[in-house]
Formats: C-alpha cells, structure tokens, sequence
C-alpha cells in the first residue's frame, strides 16, 4: 500500500523536490552576501539615521531571492490544491478505489496511509521552505522590521507548517466530498484562501487580549505625528480617537470615518466661529479660517497652527491604540501552528468518517 501510494504521488514529489534543492542551492549562494552587506552597509547607516540611498540598493540585490517568500506564500495553497484535493478524489472519479479495498487492504488503512505519506510529506517540503527563506531573510528583517507584517509573518518560521497540513487536509475533505479532481482542486483553493484572509483580519490579533495605549490626541500642527507611537515590530490592532466622555469619534489617528482631521465653517454663525468636524464648534475664534488660507504665508500658518491646536485641546480628546508587542511573536506563531494542526486532524478525521461510511 506505501509503495502504490508512492507511485501515484512520484512525479509531483520528485518536480518539488528538484525544485527545492535549486532554491535552496541559491539562498545558500546568497544568504552569507546579504548578510554581510547588512552588517557592512545597513547596518552602520542605521546608527546615523541616513539609509535612504544604503536601502534602495541593498533592496535591489537580491530580487530572486525574495521570490523565495513568494513561493512559501503560496505553497500551502499548492499542496492542497494539487497534491491533497485529487489524492482521494482522483480514485473515486476513476473508480479505482475498489481494486484497493478487494486486495484485502481496509478503507482505514487506506486513506490512513496516504494521509500520513502525502500529508506529512507536505509539510516537510513547506516546513523546509519556510526554514530556508527564514534564515536568508534574517538580514532584510533586521533592515526593515516589521516581523508582525503579513508578508513575513506567514511566510517565515513555524505557521507555515500549520497552514500547508490545513490546506491538504482541506483537500482531501473537499475531494471525498466532491468526488470530482478539478472542482474539488477550485473548492480547496476558494476556501483556503478565504478561511486564511478570514482568519487574518478576525482572529490572529485577538487569540491574545491586546495590550492599550492611551496618550493624548495628537496637535495637527506639533509636528509629533502618532499620539501613541508602536514600534516597527508591533502588530497593530485598532486605534481609536475618544472624547472627554469616553466615547469613540474617530478611526485611524483621525475623527470620522476616513481618519481624518477637518475644520469648516459655521453658517449663520458670527465671522470666526469654526467646527471641529465631528467633535464640536471650537470655542475659539478663528482669525484665519484654516480652508481659506491656502497656501497661508509664514505668520498666517503659524496663526492657524495656534488658533486650531488651542481648539484641539479644549475637547480633551484622547487617542486609544491596541497592539500585540513583538515580544508575543513566538506566542503568536506557536497558538496559530497548533490552531491549524487541530483543524487538519478534525478535517483528516472527518475524511476518515466519510470514506468509511459514506462511500461505496
């Protein structure tokens, strides 16, 4: 039964595997260069705060390279996609199923074994990928940060595992069900990559109660931007602008739905009186109405800078920031590769179940 399950699976497997060794053989080239041009370059640029141009080419060196995170990107959707939905569907379209269960092998022992020589097969290649594009990356993360970014997050250390053991066993379920290779192979991508975006935007930043930032809301004018810095590392969960009452205005560092901060006239009111857009009317008067002067002189800007920073202020408003720290990244990746591993064995489970019973 291993050695047929092999043969059915040999040529994708040695295709993937060449593929592997080639890109491995070329991180392998350049993982040491980029490190040492990170060292030699990035590196010494970053204590004078002065990589702009240092940047630009240490980005544009290894463009090959970096495809590498693509392909890690899209290999658990792969694996699903071409080796997990046609693995039982394919045998079921072509009835060659029962040439199996009458060579006194049991349905058990059938899908069992090509669960676990497919299935962990997969997650060694994925697995392998992601160690490989972590290590020659190592570099480009210490140059740009952002270890809880989408594009790194998913594609380096262990999550990759979960998501590739997830997409195949999503496979195999959608071809026991469908039955059919092609529709089964379009169902597991469509709902790979919908339960992973889902998963993206509603879960990962909670399996963790959010630390909170509340700082004051930051002057128009102050030249601080952010009220409540994050580090570059730091995953961001929401930020909320807050009245006096406690009550959220606005999204996104701004007040309204576009984040914005915005002034306008009051229409029928005495000359000078201005709004707050949704927050109030300022109980200021304006000399100069922020919208009117445009481009302002010197002494105007900084007229308007006083007037509408003096209006800010007034209203107490506070500025709420939740975020996951870089210090829960290993927690992250170890909660979102055991999330996903459970969900593989329920669906290799439900597998089992419906070949079982529910095949003839």
């Amino acid at each position: 039964m291993m050695w047929l399950s092999w043969r059915q699976v040999r040529a994708q497997t040695l295709i993937v595997v060449a593929a592997l060794v080639a890109l491995a053989f070329y991180l392998v080239l350049t993982g040491p260069h980029l490190s040492h041009l990170y060292h030699s370059t990035v590196a010494t640029c970053q204590v004078r705060n002065d990589c702009g141009p240092v940047l630009n080419n240490f980005q544009s060196q290894f463009h090959l390279g970096r495809l590498a995170g693509i392909v890690v990107l899209v290999a658990p959707a792969l694996v699903g996609v071409f080796w997990g939905a046609p693995l039982i569907a394919k045998e079921l379209e072509s009835g060659t199923y029962r040439l199996a269960w009458t060579q006194s092998i049991s349905r058990s022992r059938w899908i069992i074994t090509k669960f676990c020589l497919v299935g962990l097969s997969s997650m060694v290649v994925v697995g392998l990928l992601s160690l490989m594009y972590t290590w020659w990356s190592s570099a480009y993360l210490l140059a740009y940060d952002g270890q809880f970014m989408l594009v790194n997050y998913v594609t380096r250390d262990v999550v990759p595992i979960g998501y590739a053991a997830f997409a195949f066993a999503l496979g195999v379920a959608a071809g026991a069900l469908i039955r059919r290779s092609v529709a089964a192979m379009a169902a597991t991508l469509v709902g790979y990559v919908l339960f992973l975006a889902g998963f993206t935007l509603w879960v990962r930043p909670h399996l963790i109660s959010p630390l909170r930032r509340s700082t004051a809301f930051p002057l128009p004018f102050s030249g601080r931007g952010q009220g409540a810095p994050l580090g570059s590392n730091d995953l961001l969960v929401s930020q909320q602008t807050t009245n006096a009452a406690g009550r959220v205005i606005g999204q996104n560092g701004g007040i309204g739905p576009n984040g914005a901060t915005l002034f306008s006239s009051v229409r029928g009111a005495p000359s000078g009186t201005t709004r707050f857009d949704g927050v109030g009317i300022c109980p200021n008067k304006f000399t100069v109405h922020p919208i009117t002067a445009n481009p302002p002189s010197r002494t105007v800007g900084n007229l308007i800078a006083t007037e509408v920073n003096k209006c800010v202020r007034s209203f107490h408003l506070r500025e709420v920031v939740s975020y996951q720290p870089v210090s829960r990244y290993w927690t992250f990746q170890w909660y979102e590769l055991t999330i996903f591993i459970v969900l593989a064995l329920a669906l290799a489970g439900f597998s089992w179940w419906w070949v079982r019973r529910r095949i003839s």
